[in-house]
């Protein structure tokens, strides 16, 4: 089940004092973070004549599936994308196109000492209506895919706003020869602050905001500077949100671990077991376990179930409105026939809905235990996905159902047990058992499942 009209996201998130594995909200309520996000949610995106996103029925969909957070993506180029040859168009921008003169898209040139209200506009309204349904938004402030990707054929810096050829500023911030925005110059960190003072001050209200410095990219001296760039301009105003780290940029997963950001998401570079077998989370960071940063197009409710045991937050990259364009050479995120992520990129694909339904049921599960007591732990369960609090509570899941053996030579009292259908969360009472042993249970239904013993 899910709650038609959940109360408002509150905030703002800080790392829980207790357990930072997780956030903790204005009470100082531990708060599981989990959801889905899809590349047109803030920004209308595709091929002309561009259609309005239906943000409404993306609402919907999250509340629907008991979904909590979202990524909030951001393009900053005005047309084409690095994975086709085709013209993706991108609106609304941040700046303003006054001209004089012409831009290489066709549209006149951008002012970027004039900001978009439209923009900006459109970017509190969403936030706040995420929040008063229940959701933290995490904002994009830069986007990698908004300029060329090395080794690519297909260039979107063409329509770049720091593209010299496309502003009447005389500001050309690219990396010579790149098509890539050099992020070390003082100049360039002075333009991208003036954009990112203005996010400050369209949101600063909202208490459901958390920030993503970059959509795969960056470096780590320009990203921690992007953060403490945050965490300092947002100090002067009084109310501080979270800055994130997000997988597949240039820093390792130590660098990020230990980055002045609150949280991080790991990429499919460190490593591909990430997708089958994320490790038990030691809350140096807040991690939140993304699938877009591991397959692109992908995820699978044991995804879902390993990365919540072990202590990790989720989010789901969703193909609710298909990522527009034919394929651009070997880059290819959109429907070539033979190509394995043909059928993802479409919402209706069958991978989609068990996941959106799993990672709901985890939160289900969540907001039933004290999760702030809650810590993974590997060696009290056979299967070796256990979310504990020892003596109180276990969560623990059986990725091939049959049976699991959980330590509880340490708990006292009475227990009830409760098997929980992966994706479709069906309950299944599973009578009581006594503490100060290691008992046997067996999965009373077919396939994978969710053990949760509590006492009673």
């Amino acid at each position: 089940g899910y709650d038609p009209k959940p109360a408002p996201a509150t905030g703002p998130l800080r790392v829980h004092p207790v357990n930072p594995r997780y956030f903790a909200d204005a009470s100082g309520k531990a708060i599981f973070l989990t959801g889905a996000h899809t590349w047109a949610n803030f920004q209308d995106i595709g091929l002309a004549p561009l259609q309005p996103f239906d943000w409404p029925a993306y609402l919907e969909m999250m509340v629907k599936h008991n979904h909590n957070f979202m990524r909030f993506w951001h393009w900053m180029q005005a047309a084409y994308a690095p994975w086709t040859d085709q013209k993706m168009l991108v609106d609304p921008l941040p700046y303003l196109r006054t001209g004089p003169g012409t831009a290489k898209d066709g549209k006149p040139k951008f002012d970027l000492t004039k900001f978009n209200p439209v923009y900006f506009e459109r970017m509190h309204t969403r936030v706040a209506e995420a929040r008063d349904h229940g959701i933290y938004a995490a904002i994009q402030l830069f986007q990698s895919f908004s300029e060329k990707k090395e080794g690519g054929p297909c260039d979107p810096w063409v329509a770049h706003p720091y593209n010299g050829a496309n502003n009447i500023n005389g500001f050309d911030a690219e990396k010579p020869g790149t098509g890539m925005v050099d992020m070390g110059r003082s100049d360039v960190r002075e333009v991208q602050g003036r954009y990112m003072q203005k996010i400050i001050d369209t949101v600063q209200d909202l208490d459901n905001v958390l920030y993503e410095v970059i959509n795969e990219g960056g470096n780590k001296d320009w990203d921690w500077w992007v953060v403490d760039f945050m965490h300092e301009q947002e100090a002067k105003k009084g109310k501080v949100h979270p800055v994130g780290l997000t997988g597949w940029n240039a820093e390792t997963v130590e660098q990020m671990r230990n980055s002045p950001a609150e949280w991080i998401s790991i990429g499919g570079d460190a490593g591909a077991f990430w997708k089958t077998d994320p490790p038990a989370w030691d809350g140096k960071k807040v991690s939140v376990c993304d699938t877009d940063h591991l397959w692109g197009h992908g995820g699978t409710p044991s995804w879902a179930w390993k990365c919540f045991v072990r202590g990790h937050n989720t989010l789901l990259m969703d193909s609710w409105d298909p990522i527009p364009g034919r394929p651009c050479g070997e880059v290819n995120w959109a429907a070539r026939p033979g190509y394995p992520t043909r059928d993802l990129n479409r919402r209706d694909d069958w991978t989609w809905e068990p996941v959106r339904k799993a990672i709901g049921n985890t939160r289900t599960l969540a907001r039933r235990v004290d999760l702030a007591a809650m810590v993974p732990h590997d060696d009290l369960a056979s299967t070796r996905y256990c979310l504990a609090n020892p003596g109180t509570e276990y969560i623990v899941y059986l990725p091939e159902g049959d049976e699991v053996t959980v330590d509880m030579t340490s708990a006292a009292g009475e227990f009830a047990v409760e098997w929980v259908e992966p994706v479709e969360g069906t309950i299944t009472p599973g009578g009581t058992v006594s503490g100060g042993r290691k008992p046997n249970f067996a999965v009373p239904f077919p396939g994978a499942a969710a053990l949760f013993v509590h006492k009673i």
